[in-house]
Parts: structure tokens; sequence; C-alpha cells
């Protein structure tokens, strides 16, 4: 199978230095497997967020150094380094401040910043506060889950609460192209990864990439590192 990780990085291209990954269903996962592919190759990464992530001590970010201050901006990031920085908060760690950013955005070679959540649900429906994509962002990267396949949405979609409808194929081409959906705000180049593909049937997942044709989409599986 080929490398998801690598053939994202290559369908951003070098322009890609600002990566807001936005949407449900493995955004922190996916940053730190780029993160660690873009470190093999011999790039600084910050890892870093618009909204809230997860604290280091309950998640493994693989990060060389973690920082919680702007005493980060004191520091000279090297190759093959990737570097956590988010500010303190009581449950999570939270946004610093939108220009430490994007002064650390000059100095890093990649930036990924987490800029959505969905409170681990596999889908997504927007409200007018969010995604948070930085405005200098160059790229973005939207997910969701397949996993939500089969079953109610009211149960799998954030913001969808209450509702009854079973999420299939055609529930799926309409949440993608609804306007507060995955797509939301997204800048420069992007990219849809339908993630969590590896337990869904091949059939299933060619015609979803056929219905979605038009779009720049990839099925795969962030845990595995692979593309179906």
């Amino acid at each position: 199978m080929k490398s998801l990780f690598a053939s994202i990085a290559d369908h951003i291209g070098p322009q890609g230095r600002c990566i807001a990954i936005v949407g449900s269903g493995g955004k922190t996962s996916l940053m730190v497997g780029l993160a660690s592919h873009y470190a093999l190759q011999g790039e600084s990464v910050l890892l870093t967020t618009t909204t809230k992530l997860r604290k280091p001590a309950s998640t493994d970010y693989r990060c060389d150094h973690y920082y919680t201050s702007s005493a980060i901006l004191s520091s000279r990031p090297e190759r093959y380094e990737r570097i956590f920085y988010a500010l303190e908060g009581e449950h999570k760690a939270l946004a610093p401040p939108m220009e430490e950013l994007r002064q650390l955005c000059e100095r890093f070679s990649v930036t990924l910043v987490e800029a959505d959540g969905a409170r681990g649900k596999d889908l997504k429906i927007h409200s007018e506060r969010d995604p948070v994509i930085p405005p200098f962002a160059t790229a973005t990267i939207a997910l969701l889950s397949l996993s939500a396949l089969g079953k109610r949405a009211g149960d799998v979609c954030f913001g969808c609460e209450g509702d009854e409808a079973i999420v299939d194929l055609p529930y799926l081409e309409r949440y993608i192209t609804h306007p507060e959906g995955p797509l939301k705000g997204v800048t420069g180049r992007y990219i849809l990864l339908c993630n969590q593909g590896e337990g869904v049937d091949q059939t299933v997942i060619d015609q979803l990439k056929r219905t979605c044709s038009h779009l720049p989409i990839i099925v795969g599986s962030v845990l595995r590192d692979e593309i179906y």
C-alpha cells in the first residue's frame, strides 16, 4: 500500500508550510503522523493548535521538545526536530496567540495546526465560530471518518444531535458538499481525507471517489499509513 503521509505531503507540495487540519475523525493522529514524516525528510516541524488539544501527559505527540509559554520564541528549531507548543489549560492544551503562531511559522519549515474540534465524533457540522484556520495557512487537510457509515447521524456527527438519519453514501455525499461540512473555510492547496477506510468495502470506496471526483480526495487509514 502507498504511504498516506507521503501522498498527502506530495499533494500539498512545497507551498504547504503552514498546514491547517480541520474536520473530524483523526486530526491529532494525522498531525502526529505527518510531523514524523516531515521530520524524517529533514524538516523542522511545529505542532500546535488554534483551538484545544489533549495535553502531552495524555497523548504521545512524539516531539523532541514541548513548550507551554512564549519562551518558544527565543528558541531556534533544528532540522529533524518536532516541537509542540500550546498553552497550559486546566483540562486541555490551549491555543497560543495568533501573532505568535505567525512568527513561528516563519521559523519552522513546516507548521501543523489542529484548527478544529469535534469532541471525538466521526463527522462535524460547523458553527459560525469554526474552524479556526489561521489567515497565514498555506494548505488545508479536511478529515472525515468512514467509521460513521451505517450509524445514526445524531450519534456520530457533531452538530447533528437528534438526527435519526443513517449515514450511508448519499448522506456522506451531501455532508461533504454541505456549506458547514468538512470543507468549510479550506484555504491554499487542500485535500479531503476520508479516514478509517480499512474496514470499508472497496466497492464503497470506489463509488465515493467517483462521486467526489471533482475534489482532491484520498481514502485511507491514518492508523496504518495506507491509501485505499
